[in-house]
């Protein structure tokens, strides 16, 4: 069977600096994504919470667009708007029927260009976020790891901030954040479906030709702390539990690393191959029941981590703590083997493929392109053949790759 080709897609940088991805896509649904290159990670040293705080406030308590005409104007367009924020970036994403493009471009522009705050709106929202934070055991478990690995850096400050931290935040801090990140020449508007591209082009030249290109502000250069040693902490909240939360984990590289793929592979065989994966081999031959069990690997341009979790009975603390670890170190000790590998990779290339099948997932690639800065033909010449051949190409000395970088664990 022929490998699918990668979409066409188009860019193009107006003179403010803003970047235009559009991509063509039959699709009953298009995708507006607007990125801007300035997340949790810009939050000043006694303000954290302030990019969440601000990129909600634009969509939710903005007299440009008062809460209920938002509610009506959505629903009239058809249209559903998520608003994403990570250490590295905050993403406003649309999702309308192709002849509401205009529309929602027009909507976009109205909410970021220009924003006016409103104070009771932003009251609100601080009252939602605070109910919102409860102390679960898995984000209090989230919490503790952040600080364990990333010691006093922003990295370990969570993304949305604190009840505390946020309250005291005011309309002038929101403006300044705005002002300082929210610049075209810091931002990028992804397209995916409705009109052709050169249409998508003035129509972006149109809503958002006025909005001014600003200095860019210096990133803060965040540097993890080596640990000396392996760490454990143990959270004890007074409480009669069946249950216990364990995570283990270490910072990541970048985004941009050369172990991307590898890396990537070596946690899909770690947690994402069913009964198959490492993990799930290591706690069934030790006979250890678990309500959850897996690893997630987040790499960014600054704070990515690895983490290995697991909900178990209390009395199982000790034996799934060993699994766990038994899990990591043998897999960096012992090279997959070719079954493994070849599984892992047919995972990853799955998953790939449907990224590029639906408008969100080809949206979500090209977000990570501009971000991440990476090659301008990543997709356009990335067919499912091709990152077979770079899998193939990137992985084949597994063994050098595991006695070169070997990872601790805190």
């Amino acid at each position: 069977m022929r490998p699918a080709e990668g979409p066409r897609i188009q860019r193009t940088e107006l003179l403010n600096g803003l970047r235009v991805v559009s991509a063509e896509r039959a699709s009953s649904r298009s995708v507006v994504s607007l990125l801007v290159k300035a997340g949790s990670h810009a939050d000043p040293p006694d303000k954290a919470g302030l990019a969440y705080l601000t990129a909600q406030s634009l969509c939710f308590s903005n007299a440009k667009l008062p809460p209920q005409r938002w509610k009506d104007e959505l629903e009239f367009l058809g249209a559903r708007i998520e608003v994403r924020l990570d250490a590295d970036s905050t993403v406003i994403q649309a999702e309308v029927p192709p002849s509401n493009v205009e529309a929602i471009l027009s909507l976009l522009s109205r909410l970021i260009v220009s924003p006016v705050y409103i104070q009771d709106g932003i009251a609100q929202i601080k009252i939602d976020l605070h109910s919102s934070q409860r102390d679960e055991p898995q984000a209090v478990a989230q919490l503790h790891l952040r600080e364990m690995v990333f010691g006093r850096t922003v990295c370990a400050r969570p993304e949305r901030g604190s009840p505390q931290s946020i309250q005291s935040l005011s309309i002038g801090d929101i403006e300044s954040f705005h002002q300082s990140h929210y610049l075209p020449n810091n931002s990028a508007l992804i397209v995916i479906g409705g009109p052709p591209m050169p249409r998508i082009g003035n129509l972006v030249r149109e809503k958002f030709g006025s909005w001014i290109k600003g200095r860019l502000q210096p990133a803060e250069l965040s540097s993890v702390p080596v640990l000396p040693k392996a760490q454990v902490r143990i959270v004890d909240e007074g409480k009669l539990a069946s249950d216990a939360s364990i995570l283990l984990g270490h910072a990541a590289p970048v985004r941009q690393s050369p172990d991307f793929f590898p890396l990537t592979l070596a946690n899909i065989i770690l947690s994402r191959l069913g009964k198959a994966s490492r993990l799930e081999q290591a706690f069934s031959k030790l006979g250890i029941p678990h309500q959850t069990l897996g690893s997630d690997l987040e790499f960014r341009q600054t704070c990515g981590w690895f983490r290995v979790s697991a909900q178990v009975p209390t009395t199982a603390v000790a034996a799934a703590f060993a699994g766990m670890l038994d899990s990591i170190e043998g897999l960096k000790a012992s090279p997959p083997s070719e079954g493994e590998l070849s599984q892992a990779k047919s995972v990853l290339l799955s998953n790939y493929t449907s990224s590029l099948e639906s408008a969100t997932g080809l949206a979500n690639q090209l977000v990570a392109v501009e971000l991440f800065d990476l090659a301008r033909d990543f997709l356009s010449s990335g067919s499912s053949f091709s990152l077979e051949r770079r899998l193939s190409r990137q992985c084949q000395d597994w063994r050098g790759f595991h006695r070169n970088r070997r990872h601790g664990v805190a």
